[in-house]
């Protein structure tokens, strides 16, 4: 009898073990199922965000009881999400938030996101998002995503070798003067003055930093209007950065990565690059390179690789023009299948991964703990709270506090270097002509005389885009009124 009794205690046990067990298996998994009141909100969740949001989504369901979030993950990347929400549309599984990096047009073309202009309005910290975030994804006078996180075109800079060298350290405003004569100064028989000037990436490569640095509002990226939607390439801007590329390629052995010969090191025969650095040696990461054409987001590969002291800086500007930060805002956003019953608690899950300041320090937490596999987190939020912590971390290099502060206290210093995110068809309007004249330029042509040219064309295929892209907002946002009809109070 008493074996039986036993055996019975022991099955309920297990039972109830069982069913604690089934009771953690849905959504993120922090213990919200047990609120039969809680509302679902699902996040799509790219792979390479993956980690970060599971850990971040359990801190917000802990201080919001009422919410339960299931992570919807995505076959693809951060990048990918643009094409990964139309294939879910297609199967009428959008989910309710999402977070991205490219293309943020194309998803407003398809009329994926969810206007947050009362949301948004009715909520008391507002003010605390990154105001040029809020300016960005602000179309036609409706706000259609908050800012994700910050990040920076930047150069890297070898502090180090700036005092091996007994070169003066530059201040964070400087030109692009200084730059040229210190990656110059920086160069002999040992060292080089920059790794890489030129790379397959147009929206990164250094001839595109340097167009940037050298034009004032309301130019953008590539010469970009924001307001009139044209790109400017006969100011000067377009030309001098080939000018400047030029320059630097001159110098024998400034720039490191060109001296590889890949033929000679294919049949066995040691190049110039291994005769100056030694063998396979890494000369960037060996600190025997003084700047880096490299950025924010790249940090986590920086501070395992690296035996010297280093920094990030702003790209250098002309000195006739004034500094202003190249900055790219990734974005969080709501989905049109958010309903009346979901919409509050849907805002306040795209809040917390925007700018609320727990939802900021939560993510710097994760991101400190990962700086060497993930890019260090720059918050898109103005809360002083969360500016106090980013200022006080002993992982987040100088450069990266100084940019963050300048963009937090005047957005006016910001330069939109991802406006190929905010604009539809903006590399595809550019590449069609900017592949046919750069072709004539390797052929001896004069990029001054090509440039009138160039910008006709570009700017007829960028007006075309830009009004065909205006009749889809309108038709989108006429429909998803029809649809959220509560939206129009």
């Amino acid at each position: 009898m008493k074996k039986k009794v036993l055996r019975m205690i022991s099955m309920i046990l297990v039972i109830v073990m069982l069913a604690g067990l089934v009771t953690g298996c849905g959504g993120s998994g922090s213990g919200n199922e047990s609120n039969s009141d809680a509302v679902t909100v699902s996040l799509l969740v790219p792979y390479d965000f993956e980690d970060e949001l599971k850990t971040v989504v359990e801190v917000f369901e802990k201080s919001h009881s009422d919410i339960k979030v299931d992570l919807v993950l995505s076959s693809g990347d951060g990048g990918q999400t643009p094409t990964e929400l139309s294939k879910l549309a297609a199967g009428s599984n959008l989910p309710d938030v999402a977070v991205g990096v490219e293309n943020f047009a194309y998803i407003l073309s398809q009329g994926l996101a969810y206007p947050l202009d009362n949301l948004y309005a009715a909520d008391g910290d507002e003010d605390n998002a990154l105001q040029a975030g809020i300016d960005n994804y602000t179309y036609d006078g409706h706000l259609y995503a908050l800012p994700y996180r910050v990040q920076f075109n930047g150069m890297l800079i070898n502090t180090d070798l700036l005092e091996t060298k007994n070169l003066d350290t530059p201040d964070y405003d400087w030109t692009i003067e200084e730059f040229i004569s210190l990656a110059k100064a920086a160069t002999d028989s040992q060292y080089s003055g920059i790794n890489i000037v030129v790379g397959d990436d147009d929206t990164h490569a250094l001839q595109t930093k340097l167009m940037g640095a050298m034009m004032d509002e309301p130019y953008q990226m590539y010469g970009y209007n924001m307001e009139t939607h044209e790109f400017d390439f006969t100011s000067g801007a377009w030309t001098k950065a080939q000018e400047y590329i030029k320059e630097l390629r001159s110098v024998p052995g400034l720039v490191s990565d060109e001296l590889k010969e890949w033929d000679k090191r294919n049949n066995g025969i040691a190049d110039a690059y291994d005769n100056k650095f030694g063998g396979s040696a890494d000369a960037l990461a060996s600190g025997k390179v003084l700047f880096g054409n490299h950025n924010t987001w790249e940090t986590y590969w920086m501070a395992d690789k690296f035996n010297f002291e280093w920094d990030i800086y702003p790209v250098p500007h002309a000195e006739d023009v004034s500094e202003r930060i190249q900055t790219h805002i990734d974005y969080v956003f709501m989905t049109p299948a958010v309903t009346e019953e979901k919409a509050e608690a849907a805002y306040e899950l795209v809040k917390f991964l925007s700018y609320s300041e727990e939802g900021c320090l939560a993510r710097m937490e994760y991101s400190a703990e990962n700086a060497s596999t993930s890019a260090l987190y720059t918050p898109a939020s103005s809360d002083p709270e969360v500016l106090k912590a980013y200022n006080d971390s002993d992982i987040i290099p100088e450069g990266m506090k100084y940019m963050l502060n300048t963009v937090s206290e005047n957005p006016e210093k910001i330069f939109i270097a991802d406006a190929n995110k905010l604009i539809p068809n903006f590399w595809n309007d550019v590449n069609e002509y900017l592949e046919q004249t750069e072709e004539q330029i390797e052929n001896g042509g004069d990029a001054h005389a090509l440039a009138q040219d160039l910008q006709n064309k570009v700017n007829t295929a960028a007006k075309d885009t830009w009004a065909n892209f205006e009749t889809k907002l309108k038709t989108n946002l006429e429909q998803f009124y029809k649809d959220h009809a509560y939206e129009q109070k």
